[in-house]
C-alpha cells in the first residue's frame, strides 16, 4: 500500500478528519496535530480536523479540489463487527458508489491510522483497511504504512501506539523536508469563551421556583435544566449531544422515517427539524442478581412520554429534505434497538471537584453565569456548551469529570499551574504527556483510574491562590458527557400486545416504555482505589430510596435518552401461515448480552399472537374475552436461545421467564452456566453439541436460519468460529464457509453485537 518516497511530492499542509464512536479517534487527531505543528513546517487545514461526514465541503470534493502537495491525515475507529462509525456512513456510501471514475483521485496522497481491538480477531481495524482499499481503488497514493492502534497495548493503549507510527513512520516522511529542531514549549491556546456572571438573575436561579413558605418545600425539587432560566440554553445543547443515527419523532411522541423518491428509506431522520431527545422516568429499578453475587445487575423499565415539545424556536416545523417524504411508524422503536442515555454526575462528585478549584472559582458555583462563543476561535476540539448555567450545574450535567484526562489534557493542564511551582509540578505534570513517560501515564493514570477530579486534587498547585486556572479553561479542556449506550431489553410489540389486552380500544396510550438489562460497573484498583462506571452506577441509583446523612430522599428519576437502530434491524418477521415463522432464528447471549437477544424473541412471539388475533377478529371465531387467553405456542426451533453466564443460581437472567416460554414451546432455550462445574462450560460448546452436533447445519442450511450473537468480543469470536468449522466440513473449505457468511450478514441474517 505504500508508494516509494521518490515519487511524492513535497508536503505543505495537511487536512485531517477523525471517525469516532467513543472520542479516541478525535483524541488522536487532537494529538497528531499538536505534534506535527511543533514539529513539523506543514500548514495544518481547519483545526484538528472534523468528522468526515461534518466537514465544511464534503470529503471527497475536499480531496478533489486540493493542491497535491496536501497530506488527507485520517483517523478510523472500527464499531461493531467491523463496521464503520456514525460519523463516516454516509461519506463511506458516496466513496463505494459504482459510478465513482477509478482515477478520480489520482495525485492525492493520505496516512491512516487504524483503531480497534485485537479481541475481535479478524475483524480488528476492519473499517479502517476497507477505507484503505477504497481510497487506492479510486487513485490515491498511501504515503506511508498504515497505522494500527490496539485498546489493549500496555501504557496507553492506542495512543502507545500512535506515538510510534507517528515517530517511526509518518514524521519520517522525505516529503516532509527537515523536521524543527527547537520545539515550541508554549502550552499556552487561544481561549474560545468569555464567561460573565449574570447579575440580573442574582444568585439563586431556582428562586422563582422555591415556595417561600420555608414550611412548604417542593415534593420533587427542579433540576437546573429543567429551571425556565436555563432551559431554553441547555435544551439547544442536548440536542447536539446525541447520536446522529437517532431516531426522530414529531411534537406527538410518533416515530418518523424519511423516504427518498428514490425509494431508499433510511432508519432516521433529521434531528435539525426533529425531536430526538426523549425524556424517560426510571419507574422500575431492580436486581436480577442474587443479593450475594459480586455483580450487580439492574433491570430497568423507563417510561416516555409520547407528547413532548420540540424545539421551541420551531415547535411543529417539518422542514425535510425537499426530495424525501416522512411517514409515521407505528411502534415507537424497533427490536433489537439501542438506547443512548445521557448521564449526570451525583452531588458528591460535582462537590468533591468543587472543593479542588481554586476559591475564586468554587464560590461562584451557583451563581448564574453566559458563556460568550469567539466563533472565529471555535473548532472540533472545543464543545458548545449551554450558553447559560451556573457552574454547579455544568458540572452536573455535561462536563464528564469523572473520564481519565488525555495526555494532551495533562500538557494543557500544566500551563495553568501556580508560577511559583511550574518547575516541580507543572514540568511533571507536562512530561506525563510525553511519549517517554507512558509507563509513568500508564501507572498513574490509567491503571489507578484517576479523574479529572483526582488529579486537580494531587496537583494542589492548579487551586493555589496564584494559580491560572479560570471557568474559561475548564470550557476548553473538561470534556463534554457522553452518551452509552445500551441495547433494549424488551420488545415493542410485545408491549403493543400487552396495552391491547389492558386498556379499550378507544384509549389513547399516551406513552411508551423499554426496558435495559444494566451490569454495574464498579471495582477496586491495585492500590485500593474505589471506581465505577458514570453512567451504569447512575442508572443504578435513580429512582431508588436512598439515605444521606441520617434522612430519606428520592432522586430524580428522568433520564434524557435517544434510541437509534441496532445491529438487528432486519430480523426476518415473515409468517408463512398464522402459526410458523418462515425463517427461523438462533440468538446467542451471553451476560448482558442477553438484552437484545430478549427483545428479538419477544418480538416475534408478540407478533405471531398479533397476526392471531387478526385473523381472529376477521373470522369471528372468538369472543374478545378469549383474547386475553395463553398466547397460542410455536414450534419451538423457530426460536432457539443460548445463554451463558457464571452461575445458575446468582446471574441467570430473566429465568423464570425463560422457562415460562419454553414450557409454553414458544422458545427452545440452551444454557452454560461456565462456574457450574469443574470444567467450565461456553456457549459455543452448548452451540456446536446441541442435537448430536447437528444443529448449527441443520439450522443455517437446511432451515436456511438466521444466528444473531451478542455479549463479548472473545465469547462472539468463539461462536462464530465454531459456525465456520461445522460451515467449513460441508461447504468444501473455511473461505467458503466465510462467503457463505459474509452473504448472510448482509442480508440481516448473520450479525454480531460485541463489546469490551
Amino acid at each position: 500500500m505504500v508508494s516509494s518516497s521518490s515519487s511524492l511530492s513535497s508536503i505543505t499542509s495537511c487536512q485531517i478528519f477523525f471517525s469516532t464512536q467513543s472520542g479516541r479517534a478525535k483524541s488522536c487527531a487532537r494529538r497528531s496535530a499538536r505534534i506535527l505543528r511543533e514539529q513539523t513546517t506543514v500548514q495544518l487545514l481547519d483545526g484538528i480536523g472534523s468528522p468526515f461526514d461534518e466537514t465544511r465541503v464534503p470529503f471527497l470534493e475536499s480531496i478533489s479540489n486540493s493542491s497535491n502537495n496536501t497530506l488527507f491525515l485520517m483517523f478510523v475507529s472500527t464499531t461493531g463487527d467491523g463496521e464503520h462509525c456514525d460519523s463516516i456512513r454516509n461519506t463511506w456510501k458516496i466513496l463505494l458508489q459504482k459510478s465513482l471514475p477509478g482515477h478520480i483521485l489520482t495525485g492525492k496522497k493520505f496516512a491512516l491510522f487504524c483503531l480497534g481491538d485485537r479481541a475481535y480477531g479478524p475483524q480488528f481495524c476492519a473499517a479502517g483497511r476497507k477505507l484503505a482499499v477504497r481510497l487506492l481503488q479510486l487513485g490515491m497514493t498511501s504515503s506511508c504504512e498504515v497505522g494500527y492502534g490496539d485498546d489493549n497495548t500496555p501504557n496507553g493503549g492506542v495512543f502507545r501506539d500512535l506515538d510510534e507510527w507517528l515517530d517511526q513512520k509518518l514524521l519520517r516522511l522525505p516529503s516532509f523536508g527537515e523536521r524543527k529542531i527547537n520545539l515550541n514549549n508554549d502550552t499556552t491556546i487561544s481561549c474560545p469563551f468569555q464567561v460573565f456572571i449574570d447579575e440580573a438573575q442574582g444568585t439563586n436561579p431556582f428562586a422563582s421556583s422555591i415556595d417561600q413558605d420555608e414550611k412548604k418545600q417542593p415534593e420533587e425539587p427542579e433540576e437546573e435544566w429543567q429551571n425556565d432560566f436555563f432551559e431554553n440554553s441547555y435544551h439547544d445543547y442536548f440536542n447536539q449531544a446525541g447520536p446522529v443515527t437517532a431516531y426522530s419523532y414529531n411534537s406527538c411522541g410518533e416515530r418518523i422515517i424519511t423516504e427518498n423518491n428514490n425509494n431508499e428509506t433510511t432508519k432516521y431522520g433529521s434531528r435539525n427539524t426533529e425531536m430526538t431527545l426523549l425524556e424517560g422516568t426510571v419507574i422500575l429499578n431492580k436486581r436480577v442478581t442474587a443479593s450475594d453475587w459480586k455483580q450487580d445487575t439492574r433491570h430497568l423499565e423507563i417510561e416516555i412520554v409520547k407528547s413532548q415539545r420540540t424545539n421551541k424556536d420551531n415547535s411543529n416545523v417539518n422542514t425535510l429534505d425537499a426530495n424525501s417524504i416522512s411517514k409515521i411508524c407505528d411502534l415507537p422503536y424497533v427490536a433489537g434497538d439501542v438506547a443512548s442515555i445521557l448521564p449526570f454526575n451525583s452531588r458528591e462528585d460535582v462537590d468533591r471537584f468543587l472543593a479542588v478549584l481554586p476559591e475564586s472559582l468554587s464560590s461562584l458555583a451557583d451563581s448564574p453565569i453566559r458563556i460568550d462563543v469567539d466563533e472565529y476561535l471555535m473548532d472540533n476540539r472545543y464543545t458548545r456548551w449551554p450558553r447559560r448555567c451556573t457552574l454547579r450545574g455544568w458540572l452536573t450535567n455535561c462536563a464528564d469529570i469523572q473520564s481519565l484526562p488525555e495526555r494532551e489534557d495533562l500538557r494543557v493542564l500544566s500551563g495553568y499551574c501556580s508560577p511559583r511551582h511550574y518547575n516541580v509540578q507543572g514540568k511533571k505534570l507536562r512530561s506525563l504527556s510525553e511519549t517517554s513517560e507512558a509507563a509513568l501515564y500508564g501507572d498513574y493514570i490509567l491503571r489507578e483510574k484517576r479523574s479529572w477530579i483526582d488529579v486537580l486534587y494531587d496537583f494542589e498547585s492548579l487551586r493555589d491562590p496564584g494559580s491560572l486556572l479560570t471557568m474559561e479553561a475548564l470550557l476548553m479542556f473538561l470534556p463534554p458527557m457522553r452518551t452509552r449506550d445500551f441495547s433494549i431489553a424488551s420488545a415493542p410489540s410485545m408491549t403493543k400486545l400487552l396495552r391491547k389486552w389492558e386498556v379499550d380500544d378507544d384509549q389513547r396510550n399516551d406513552s411508551f416504555s423499554i426496558e435495559l438489562c444494566v451490569a454495574v460497573v464498579e471495582g477496586t484498583t491495585r492500590l485500593g482505589r474505589d471506581y465505577h462506571g458514570l453512567c451504569s452506577k447512575f442508572l443504578s441509583q435513580i429512582g431508588l430510596y436512598y439515605s444521606i446523612d441520617g434522612s430519606f430522599s428520592k432522586p430524580s428519576a428522568q433520564v434524557r435518552i435517544w434510541i437509534r437502530p441496532g445491529t438487528f434491524g432486519k430480523m426476518p418477521m415473515h409468517l408463512t401461515n398464522p402459526s410458523s415463522f418462515q425463517i427461523p432464528i438462533i440468538c446467542v447471549g451471553a451476560g448482558t448480552g442477553i438484552a437484545p437477544m430478549r427483545s428479538l424473541m419477544l418480538e416475534r412471539i408478540a407478533v405471531r399472537s398479533l397476526v392471531m388475533e387478526e385473523k381472529m377478529d376477521t373470522n369471528n371465531d372468538s369472543k374478545t374475552e378469549e383474547k386475553t387467553s395463553q398466547i397460542v405456542p410455536m414450534n419451538r426451533n423457530e426460536n432457539i436461545l443460548v445463554f451463558g453466564c457464571r452461575k445458575q443460581k446468582a446471574d441467570y437472567y430473566y429465568e423464570e421467564e425463560w422457562k415460562t416460554l419454553n414450557k409454553e414451546n414458544n422458545i427452545r432455550i440452551l444454557t452454560a452456566f461456565s462456574q457450574d462445574q469443574i470444567r467450565k462450560m461456553y456457549v459455543q460448546k452448548v452451540l456446536r453439541q446441541a442435537d448430536d452436533g447437528a444443529l448449527i447445519a441443520k439450522h443455517m442450511l437446511e432451515r436456511k436460519g438466521a444466528v444473531y450473537i451478542a455479549g463479548g468480543p472473545k465469547m462472539a469470536r468463539g461462536v462464530k468460529q465454531e459456525i465456520i468449522e461445522v460451515l467449513s466440513e460441508l461447504l468444501g473449505g473455511e473461505k467458503q464457509a466465510t462467503k457463505f457468511l459474509n452473504k448472510m450478514q448482509r442480508i440481516g441474517r448473520f450479525n454480531i453485537e460485541a463489546w469490551s
